[in-house]
């Protein structure tokens, strides 16, 4: 077995380890409130292993468990195959953007509990088995020779687009900075990891790859599908997020409803359908 293998097969263990503890383990315990730093109270999870986590936080957390449980294993498949065709390669890349997005978020977006050492795992062996997979995958050659006369302006605008879509995140940040107030969704917590990853990493990150797939550069052909099933499996993640919140009686403003959870499941579907046009390119 390859050194990338036994990466790749930690970041299954791990993230099963980490998901379905996150989904199943209990111990009764209830809800209570606690005053923040700002003086505010807020209403806390009090059970399982997100029970030092907000009500929200929590059920937003165990919504994306259960999804990355499934990723988890189509990874491991992937894994698997991955020498019989270039098609799994790519879904076995595309696949572990989203369980390295997943343990940063657990890492820096929850609170301090028993998992913190898996979490740190999941974070290392995912990160380092990426980028032996993504250097491997941009040296190789990929896909066939008609690929670079094919036109994808309309695939490198909605590059571009899913990537200012984390800019509805501007809407929580800029109102907090002018005012000198706190963010509006702080709850217990310092800061908001995910506002960090999507404008620092995914922000930049698929806009310049989106001009480069429309300037038909090589890197734009290597990452655009890598990136559209990254949107892929986050539309599937915030449908699952909203069903557990839903479930616990928290009622997300319609504006938000529509700008956080459906623009971000349509933007899933129609990467899902823009990516088959690359399938058919794979060797």
């Amino acid at each position: 077995m390859s050194k990338k293998s036994v990466l790749c097969y930690l970041v299954v263990v791990m993230t099963i380890i980490a998901a379905v503890t996150g989904i199943f383990y209990t111990f009764g315990g209830e809800r209570y409130f606690v005053e923040n730093i700002y003086g505010e109270s807020i209403e806390l999870y009090g059970d399982g292993i997100y029970k030092y986590n907000s009500v929200l936080k929590a059920m937003g957390s165990k919504g994306t468990d259960i999804v990355m449980i499934v990723i988890a294993g189509l990874f491991g498949v992937f894994t698997f195959l991955r020498e019989k065709s270039g098609l799994y390669k790519l879904l076995q890349i595309g696949s572990l953007t989203a369980l390295f997005y997943y343990s940063a978020c657990l890492l820096f977006g929850v609170t301090f509990n028993s998992l913190f050492p898996v979490y740190i795992l999941l974070f290392a062996s995912s990160l380092f088995g990426m980028i032996s997979l993504l250097a491997e995958w941009i040296k190789e050659d990929n896909f066939k020779e008609t690929l670079r006369n094919t036109d994808f302006k309309g695939t490198a605008v909605f590059t571009i687009i899913c990537g200012c879509s984390v800019l509805v995140w501007l809407e929580f940040i800029i109102p907090a900075v002018l005012s000198g107030s706190p963010l509006s969704n702080i709850e217990i917590y310092t800061t908001e990891a995910t506002f960090v990853l999507d404008l620092g990493i995914i922000l930049p990150v698929y806009i310049g790859c989106g001009i480069a797939l429309s300037r038909k550069k090589l890197i734009g052909y290597k990452l655009t599908p890598i990136l559209l099933i990254f949107i892929t499996i986050i539309g599937l993640t915030v449908i699952s997020q909203n069903i557990f919140q839903s479930s616990q009686g928290i009622v997300i403003p319609p504006r938000q409803f529509f700008s956080l959870v459906i623009s971000f499941a349509v933007l899933g579907v129609a990467a899902t359908f823009l990516n088959y046009r690359f399938v058919k390119y794979i060797k």
